[in-house]
């Protein structure tokens, strides 16, 4: 019990310092957008601070095209009245045509994460940040503790009437997909002569379906305005999780001086750039070091967090990118139960579809076991209220879900390390 008290007035500690830290970096840079000086600024900051606690620290630059992750959106948008002129004039084949290249590039870029129309974005330098603290023993296993300091664009529909986001994106996408669907039967119907309609059916059907399809033209248009071009503080998404990262490369620092060093265990205390642009940074970080023996090891494991705001919503994810990616599933009921048993509530859950990715996805497709850690409602009807917005400042995080978070991870790291590997 006594130690257990430890734990939590250490955690406690660990936590206020951490919300200090982020305090302090959005008040000098303020929002952190992909490519921005004030990332950049941030990241070098954070290697700083990760610099007295670790073997080595390294700053690595990339390059990314951010604008290119939600820019599927105002695609789609172009090509719907373009598509409805064609249905209008019955030039079925190409409204379809047009439809469809519209949801393919959604599909790649959005649904799946992929980069399809990236180079025709503007290009700038991100920049990965990662300290590594060496076990006192050879190295068998490695736990990359990640979070990323990049904002996010601020999300228009929820600061503006919020109450209506999903119907405003409901409605503009659900048109956009009955205008494929219509320009579909009217293809058909073109193919097949109409000889399998009579009184003039196939026409009226299309008229009524042409009014309905322009009647929500101005739903369609409207997600032009999705995204703006300015971020958010970024406070709780998620540079209170790369300040966590420097907490836990103190913390193990200062157990290795005191004569408590971790045996076999290496831990990677990482933030990312670009998660915002789709996991770009993490992406590179894994792809750069899959096989790279000096970071990663045969069997390891990744502990990223993300959106930490309310310890009452605790939970560790099993699935990401609109669930196409597996998480671990051991590895959330481990940390689940690690939770329960220091009287925290958690439990497990796969992401909900069209909620994104977070970088526990990219660390699972190198073969890492992987989980993220989130504390707040997740499905698209419940997300917090300053989730991608201007209020995500340092006090919309709740403390006790930065604590929870950290005994968790340590908890984790150390169970882990105890462990005899066969």
């Amino acid at each position: 019990m006594a130690k257990v008290k430890m734990e939590k007035l250490q955690a406690a500690r660990m936590g206020k310092n951490a919300l200090e830290m982020v305090t302090s970096l959005i008040e000098r840079f303020g929002s952190r957008l992909s490519g921005s000086s004030a990332c950049l600024d941030t990241a070098r900051v954070l290697a700083d601070e990760l610099r007295p606690h670790c073997d080595r620290v390294e700053s690595e630059a990339f390059s990314l095209h951010p604008n290119a992750f939600l820019g599927w959106i105002r695609i789609m948008v172009v090509l719907y009245p373009l598509a409805l002129i064609c249905f209008w004039l019955s030039l079925s084949y190409i409204a379809l045509i047009l439809t469809v290249s519209g949801i393919l590039i959604m599909v790649y870029e959005f649904f799946l994460y992929r980069q399809v129309i990236d180079r025709w974005f503007p290009k700038v330098t991100g920049k990965n940040v990662y300290g590594i603290i060496e076990p006192e023993h050879s190295v068998e296993r490695t736990v990359v503790f990640s979070g990323h300091h990049d904002s996010a664009r601020v999300f228009n529909f929820l600061t503006h009437k919020p109450h209506l986001y999903v119907i405003r994106i409901s409605v503009g996408l659900g048109a956009y997909f009955a205008l494929t669907l219509a320009a579909l039967i009217q293809t058909i119907v073109h193919l097949v002569g109409g000889k399998f309609f009579s009184f003039g059916f196939p026409s009226i059907f299309f008229v009524l379906c042409a009014i309905v399809l322009t009647i929500a033209l101005p739903w369609v248009l409207q997600l032009w305005f999705f995204a703006s071009n300015k971020g958010t503080p970024g406070a709780g998404d998620n540079l209170i999780s790369s300040a966590m990262a420097i907490q836990l490369a103190r913390y193990f620092r200062q157990n290795a001086d005191n004569g408590s060093p971790l045996r076999n265990t290496r831990v990677v205390l990482a933030s990312f750039d670009g998660e915002e642009a789709g996991l770009r940074g993490s992406r590179d970080f894994y792809s750069r070091h899959r096989e790279d023996a000096t970071v990663l090891s045969k069997k390891s494991w990744n502990f990223n967090v993300d959106c930490p705001y309310n310890a009452k919503d605790l939970f560790f994810l099993t699935s990401d990118i609109n669930g196409s990616v597996k998480l671990s599933q051991e590895m959330a009921t481990q940390c689940v139960a690690i939770a329960k048993s220091m009287g925290f509530e958690a439990f497990s859950q796969p992401i909900a579809f069209l909620t994104g990715g977070t970088d526990a996805a990219e660390a699972a497709k190198a073969g890492l076991e992987a989980v993220t850690l989130m504390a707040m409602p997740w499905r698209n009807v419940e997300r917090g209220s300053v989730y991608h917005t201007p209020d995500d400042l340092p006090e919309a995080i709740d403390p006790r879900a930065i604590e929870e978070t950290l005994s968790i991870a340590i908890r984790f790291i150390e169970q882990l390390d105890a462990q005899e590997l066969g």
